[in-house]
């Protein structure tokens, strides 16, 4: 048990730090900045099949939930520290 949320948490950090790295450089340039909740679901979605397909979750809801709250947090967080920087 403790190794598996070990390789979890891996996974969320890894999941996170690319949804920022995509959300960063991608952002006003190749997609519009209305467009990138809909980056960040698809990110979350492949991740969560990833997750699944390499058995780290065994409940797929589970696994769709964490890893949709992982990269919308993430882009959420990144638009909050941009605007709180502009004002």
């Amino acid at each position: 048990m403790e190794i598996n949320i070990t390789i979890e948490l891996i996974f969320a950090v890894v999941q996170a730090f690319l949804t920022a790295i995509l959300g960063a450089t991608l952002k006003d340039r190749a997609i519009p900045s209305r467009l990138i909740p809909i980056q960040n679901i698809v990110i979350g979605v492949i991740s969560a099949i990833i997750a699944v397909y390499f058995n780290l979750y065994n409940n797929v809801p589970l696994a769709i939930f964490s890893c949709l709250v992982v990269s919308l947090g993430v882009g959420g967080a990144y638009d909050a520290v941009k605007t709180k920087k502009k004002g």
